[in-house]
């Protein structure tokens, strides 16, 4: 059984070795980002599968503080009509489970009552294809690109009503 709850001190360790290995997909962070991020983050959850650390994600109400490039650009294009997915990291054992699609099952869900768009940015640079082929299949359509740093970034949204 999966679920997400909230991120714990407890767990700090594990969401940052786990963002470190995938650090070439999402985006650098220590443990004062960590902190700072779940501190404005409407969901900072870990997934758990089976009471086993099994991922972690972080989502963004429209409004927020947050200062990703990335979710600027979604304010600017949606003003308040958006909810952000800025990473999800499933840990490499527990891949190809079907976590993916259970967790963004929840996410969009609550989502919904938030917001008509679901935003997020998969990268292109260096790129993500399993990612892509994902949210495509999920009903997630290309709305914009963008480079920040060395990655370039496919921005992508789901209509949610």
């Amino acid at each position: 059984m999966s679920v997400l709850r909230p991120i714990t001190p407890d767990d700090h360790a594990e969401v940052l070795a786990l963002n470190d290995r995938n650090v070439a997909l999402t985006a650098p962070m220590d443990e004062v980002r960590l902190v700072e991020l779940a501190g404005v983050a409407d969901r900072a959850c870990v997934i758990a599968h089976d009471e086993q650390f099994a991922g972690f994600v972080l989502t963004f109400r429209a409004g927020s503080s947050y200062d990703s490039p990335n979710y600027r650009w979604f304010s600017q294009a949606y003003g308040d009509g958006f909810y952000y997915l800025d990473r999800v990291v499933v840990h490499e054992n527990f891949r190809r489970l079907g976590l993916g699609s259970v967790v963004y099952d929840e996410l969009e869900a609550h989502a919904q009552d938030l917001a008509p768009v679901f935003a997020l940015e998969v990268n292109l640079d260096p790129p993500n294809e399993p990612s892509l082929a994902f949210h495509r299949n999920r009903g997630y359509t290309r709305v914009g690109e963008q480079t920040v740093d060395d990655h370039v970034v496919e921005l992508m949204v789901k209509r949610l009503r």
